[in-house]
């Protein structure tokens, strides 16, 4: 119901405002001077009677508004208003003016308040304390017998052993004190079964019954020896008033069994010390045997407490033992493993750490062939195998069936993965046999996981990644490979890396964020002195958390989400401005720039590089297009329209990849290529084998045939150089010329002619 929060909030603020009333109150009372305090009203116990009034109100209308427990808290309305109706009755006898008896009408309310507030908060209390174990109830022996004799050593022995006066007398001189002690040791039995933690609710209804044994304990000693302000007494009934009145419009928790841990040990400790101190001030101040028993009985349900709780903690430490250990191997489990995985990436250190995920290679030809009882004792030998090929500090885990990982720091991951291998590949003797076993292993280092997500999230996402690779490495038969999120194992990363894409390329975001694209140039290297040196233009990718990126790491991402037109646009702009510079600077150079199939069927892809060399004022030869022959013969008509636009401008067009595809040679004459580029296959082997030396003359003669220059590509030796200057080449491109480089402002000389090289003689 929506007016429960505003009138929890009015009892609150009416209970604050109360109690500073009163407590303005018990100052004049406490100092001697209750007549002269502006709150008596009408009698020494107005205040205390309109406090009484309050709490009943409160907890009617908490009946009233809540349903559960309703019958509970009746029945602590019901301690406010007998209460209330006992003092009304008491004031009455008072101002009468007639001697009062020991037991007046009066204590026919008084006394039933006790019953009735301790069948009110053990009805409160049933549901919540249920399904407790033997050692609470231990807990609540001890705590109970604890205070029944701390109240019996507050009551005195003049309380507990008056035997004179009348039966109706003895009802009040013991029966206060008897009922004070039962609530008392109730109050702090459900303290125990709730394992010591109370919410405000409950910590409220604690003070109540403190407050209450406190009032009565003092009463009895009064009427026992006869002397004592009894008003100053009565007034810590108007403190209960207001504390029925918070604690009703205070929500207690569900307490249900806790596991014993070491914190509740130091209850019965502390339970167990201070009967001990019971016992001891009653021998000093020779008190009555009733505390000196309940003490006793406190220390030894303590003591048998404290035994439960020790066999419970190692009962404990042996069920966590087995619910994080494999049984078959003694290894951690997956449960342990992944525990120890996440305590390690919320460690505050922060030392590089790995995952390496192992599945053996055709465990199930073992088990099929010679028994799952053959295939356990493999696992079983395999482990202490395992282990000695590992550091002190790294964790080893059987995570199910043939699949172990590892959890690592070391910063040569590679040689752990190599003696992990060994170590799987040295043959085990199992049952008279020596079974020779093979491994994949998966590595994934924690940069893989995201630094933002939480430390669980990383820990699955670190495992994905080791898992990832593990399949790869078992689908390549490699032994063991590292997660590339920007490689193979891309699946997920594409998305994200996607999006960076698309944000650098579209000028969205901070260079700091996504890093930024650069040019790098490759010689192609002439065998003519008096030809231009010319370089291919090939783009990097420079990321702040994945270093250079190559360009066929996110060339066909670019292509599958529809960045490619952005993309060829700024190699475009970037290449020419190049070439503009090294040009305006006195070198005679030229530039290559390849093309995807997306770029042949955009519209405006001729006017875009016709539009960029008149800005730059480049004369159209400077430039030449490379496309795949698998580009340029996926949609024919399409892609010779684009290139014989830009052929007729002016503009160089090479067939990149020869050799590669299958239907070159029915599809060459009708390109209007200048140029054809030898895929590296067939110059890697051109020095070694006879039949690609053919092949490789063949295409450069047709080549030639057809009115084409040739460049090969993927040169390395000087012994492939001078084969292939033999055969006619125009042009060189490869490691043996030097690797791409980032472009200058003017192109040194020294590179100039090393992208020329005498023709061969």
């Amino acid at each position: 119901m929506a007016e429960r929060p505003v009138v929890s909030r009015v009892v609150r603020l009416a209970v604050g405002a109360l109690a500073v009333v009163l407590a303005v109150h018990l100052g004049w009372v406490w100092s001697g001077r209750a007549e002269q305090s502006p709150l008596r009203f009408w009698s020494p116990w107005a205040l205390v009677e309109i406090l009484l009034g309050v709490g009943v109100v409160v907890v009617v209308l908490r009946c009233v508004l809540v349903p559960a427990q309703r019958l509970a808290w009746a029945l602590i309305a019901a301690v406010a208003g007998t209460t209330a109706v006992g003092y009304l009755v008491w004031d009455r006898l008072i101002s009468s003016g007639v001697e009062v008896p020991s037991f007046s009408l009066a204590d026919a309310f008084w006394l039933p308040a006790l019953p009735l507030l301790g069948v009110g908060v053990w009805r409160l209390s049933r549901p919540l304390v249920g399904g407790v174990g033997a050692v609470r109830i231990w807990d609540a022996v001890a705590a109970s017998s604890l205070g029944a004799s701390v109240t019996a050593l507050v009551l005195g022995r003049d309380v507990l052993t008056w035997t004179g006066g009348n039966p109706l007398d003895a009802i009040v001189t013991l029966g206060y004190p008897a009922l004070t002690m039962v609530l008392v040791g109730m109050m702090g039995s459900i303290a125990a079964l709730a394992g010591w933690r109370l919410d405000a609710g409950w910590l409220l209804l604690c003070a109540l019954v403190l407050d209450m044994a406190v009032g009565n304990a003092l009463t009895s000693r009064m009427l026992a020896s006869g002397s004592g302000n009894i008003e100053m007494v009565d007034q810590l009934a108007g403190v209960a008033g207001l504390l029925i009145a918070a604690a009703a419009w205070a929500r207690p928790r569900r307490m249900a069994d806790r596991p014993v841990d070491l914190r509740t040990l130091v209850a019965p400790l502390l339970c167990a010390a201070t009967a001990v101190l019971v016992l001891l001030l009653t021998q000093l101040i020779n008190e009555t045997w009733v505390a000196s028993l309940f003490a006793t009985l406190s220390v030894l349900a303590a003591l048998i407490r404290i035994g439960l709780g020790v066999r419970s903690l190692l009962d404990a430490g042996e069920q966590h033992r087995l619910a994080i250990t494999d049984e078959l191997t003694g290894l951690y489990n997956r449960r342990g493993f992944l525990r120890g995985v996440e305590e390690s990436l919320a460690a505050a250190n922060r030392r590089p750490r790995a995952v390496l995920l192992l599945d053996l290679d055709r465990f199930k030809d073992v088990n099929d062939g010679l028994g799952h009882q053959i295939g356990d004792q493999l696992l079983a030998a395999l482990a202490p195998r395992l282990t000695d090929a590992l550091g002190p500090d790294d964790l080893l885990g059987r995570l199910g069936g043939d699949e172990f990982a590892v959890l690592t720091s070391t910063p040569d991951v590679g040689r752990l993965a190599e003696q992990l291998l060994a170590a799987v590949r040295k043959p085990l003797p199992v049952g008279g046999i020596a079974i020779p076993m093979d491994v994949s292993i998966g590595v994934a280092v924690d940069v893989n996981a995201p630094v933002t997500a939480t430390v669980e999230e990383r820990t699955v996402e670190l495992l994905r990644c080791a898992d990832t690779a593990m399949y790869r490495a078992k689908a390549e038969r490699r032994g063991w490979v590292r997660y590339d999120s920007i490689g193979p194992d891309h699946q997920r990363d594409a998305l994200e890396r996607a999006a960076e894409l698309r944000s650098l390329l579209l000028g969205i975001g901070s260079r700091e964020a996504y890093g930024s694209l650069e040019m790098h140039y490759q010689a192609l290297v002439a065998t003519s002195p008096t030809a231009s040196a010319r370089y291919e233009a090939l783009v990097r990718w420079r990321h702040p958390q994945h270093g250079m990126i190559a360009p066929d790491d996110f060339i066909g991402l670019a292509e599958r989400t529809g960045l490619t037109p952005y993309l060829t646009r700024l190699v475009l702009g970037m290449s020419l401005d190049q070439v503009a510079q090294w040009r305006h600077g006195g070198g005679d150079v030229e530039v290559s720039v390849n093309l995807s199939a997306s770029d042949l069927f955009h519209p405006t892809l001729v006017d875009e590089i016709l539009d960029g060399l008149t800005t730059r004022g480049l004369p159209p030869e400077v430039l030449t297009v490379e496309i795949t022959e698998q580009v340029a013969i996926g949609d024919i008509e399409t892609g010779r329209d684009v290139l014989v636009a830009l052929r007729r401008a002016g503009v160089g067009v090479a067939i990149d990849d020869f050799g590669t595809g299958y239907s070159a040679l029915s599809y060459l004459q009708r390109l209007p290529a200048t140029e054809l580029k030898l895929d590296r296959s067939l110059t890697a082997t051109l020095t070694d084998d006879p039949a690609a030396a053919a092949i490789a003359r063949a295409c450069i003669d047709l080549a030639h045939t057809l009115g084409l220059e040739v460049v090969a590509e993927g040169v390395e030796t000087q012994e492939q150089a001078d084969a292939l200057i033999a055969a006619g080449v125009e042009r060189l491109q490869g490691w043996l010329f030097g690797r791409p480089e980032a472009g200058g402002v003017v192109p040194p000389s020294s590179a100039i002619r090393a992208a020329r090289i005498p023709a061969h003689s």
